[in-house]
């Protein structure tokens, strides 16, 4: 009864906030961002859905036995990580990540050489070349994009992580530098992540923002997809720093812009000449990672639900999977990280339950098990929430049914903040509000520096006469 008089009230608000809309505000038409998306999401599916599927079922139908030991081999072996720990990063825990940095960098870095070899021996890419270089860029298990997309994480979130000689003379290694084979501008996450992601907890003017879609819809998804490429290319992101004043981040990822959008492709074409090497190896996989984070961003934040004062659950907003099938250093507990973003990556669970569990049980937390985020965002996606109550929720209160758990699921992916249309409206008042701020601001600014010295010159002849 508490969870029909829930979805009751829910589906009400929902209509009355949908009726109460202006007139003049009639439904936009979705066609040229939703055709965008639609050619990111293609593109994804004809050049990159085979190498992760692939790759991720030979892993963990074959290869997981074999490898995942000599993982945890390199990560546990005491005189890397002495070494790590001695002269590259600022603190001995961070050496957990070195063997993953080293074998990621040299998967990377090995799979461009032979790419750019072969482009500089022959005049061309072949399709066959492309097809292993798209393998060796996603690796096994999808180990190698999830670990470049992992590791620009863990450096964005910790401007410390390196010792200052490293930090002087190199920087964020695959947030600035590897991660632009991998589709990352450079500063992203420092920036973009930090300053908007997190302070809006995803959140209304969030670049990754999604509560104004139909998490269980494919179409919304491929709209959500060109929302996602905006971010990515950085410049929704330098919008909005630019209009709130946010001088120092909006530098910085103006920087990254400039060396992956300018640097980079300048470089290359003058190293290959070939539009088409430019293509496979520095805009293929920008377009790749937009799909791939576009589905890990809408699988974590699919779910939401309004208590009775109007607020959204944090418990709820973000989703945690324990003994997941990919974790990578704590990436699956997405509730630690948004409450905790510095909690380090062993110490997640246990302070989550330790802190949480109580109001998990309260609430019916978005606790998942035994499932990896790309695959639990596409069964969401495609509205399989009975396979997900069955196979994959983890129901703490033990009072809820397949049934009821399957209902409250698709709820919370139906539940809107607002609806798209809607959305689009508030930023364009928003931003309009901030324009109109930011050039008030400065016109104060220039009425002032006119007027100063004028009112400053007496003083200055008095005390120097």
């Amino acid at each position: 009864n508490q969870l029909s008089s829930s979805g009751w009230r829910e589906s009400t608000r929902m209509c009355l906030a949908e009726s109460a809309l202006p007139a003049t505000l009639r439904p936009r038409s979705r066609g040229l961002p939703w055709a965008v998306g639609f050619l990111v999401s293609t593109n994804f599916a004809l050049f990159w859905a085979l190498p992760i599927l692939l790759q991720g079922q030979l892993f963990h139908l074959a290869l997981k036995r074999v490898l995942t030991p000599l993982f945890h081999w390199l990560d546990s072996m005491g005189a890397l990580r002495r070494f790590a720990a001695a002269h590259i990063y600022s603190k001995p825990q961070y050496a957990d990540f070195f063997a993953t940095s080293l074998l990621t960098a040299l998967n990377i870095l090995t799979a461009f050489g032979a790419l750019l070899y072969l482009q500089l021996t022959h005049g061309t890419i072949s399709w066959r070349a492309h097809a292993m270089y798209n393998l060796a860029w996603v690796g096994f298990g999808g180990r190698m994009m999830g670990a470049a997309y992992t590791l620009a994480h863990k450096e964005g979130h910790n401007p410390l992580i390196y010792q200052r000689w490293w930090r002087k003379w190199i920087g964020n290694v695959f947030e600035n530098w590897l991660g632009v084979l991998y589709g990352n501008v450079p500063y992203n996450f420092q920036t973009s992540h930090n300053h908007i992601h997190h302070a809006l907890d995803a959140g209304k003017g969030d670049s990754f923002y999604c509560w104004d879609l139909d998490r269980s819809s494919l179409s919304d998804f491929v709209l959500y997809t060109e929302r996602a490429l905006r971010h990515m290319v950085g410049t929704s992101s330098l919008r909005y720093f630019k209009l709130r004043g946010m001088g120092r981040e909006y530098a910085l990822l103006r920087r990254g812009m400039v060396m992956f959008w300018v640097v980079t492709p300048l470089l290359l074409g003058l190293i290959t000449r070939s539009p088409w090497f430019l293509f496979v190896a520095w805009l293929q996989p920008l377009l790749a990672m937009t799909t791939f984070l576009a589905l890990i961003n809408w699988g974590f934040h699919s779910f939401i639900e309004f208590d009775e004062k109007g607020r959204i659950s944090p418990l709820i907003s973000a989703l945690t999977i324990v003994d997941g099938e990919d974790d990578t250093f704590g990436e699956d507990d997405h509730i630690s990280h948004h409450l905790v973003p510095q909690k380090w990556h062993t110490q997640v669970r246990s302070w989550r339950e330790d802190t949480h569990m109580e109001d998990i049980k309260k609430v019916r937390g978005s606790v998942f098990q035994k499932v990896s985020i790309p695959e639990l965002a596409a069964l969401i996606t495609l509205g399989k929430f009975e396979r997900i109550a069955q196979k994959h929720f983890v129901d703490y209160s033990g009072k809820l049914s397949q049934a009821e758990i399957a209902a409250m699921l698709r709820r919370r992916a139906q539940t809107k903040e607002m609806n798209h249309d809607e959305y689009v409206e508030w930023q364009r008042r928003t931003d309009a509000e901030l324009l109109a701020s930011l050039k008030k601001s400065q016109q104060s600014e220039e009425l002032s520096s006119t007027s100063s010295p004028a009112k400053a010159r007496p003083a200055l002849l008095a005390t120097n006469p």
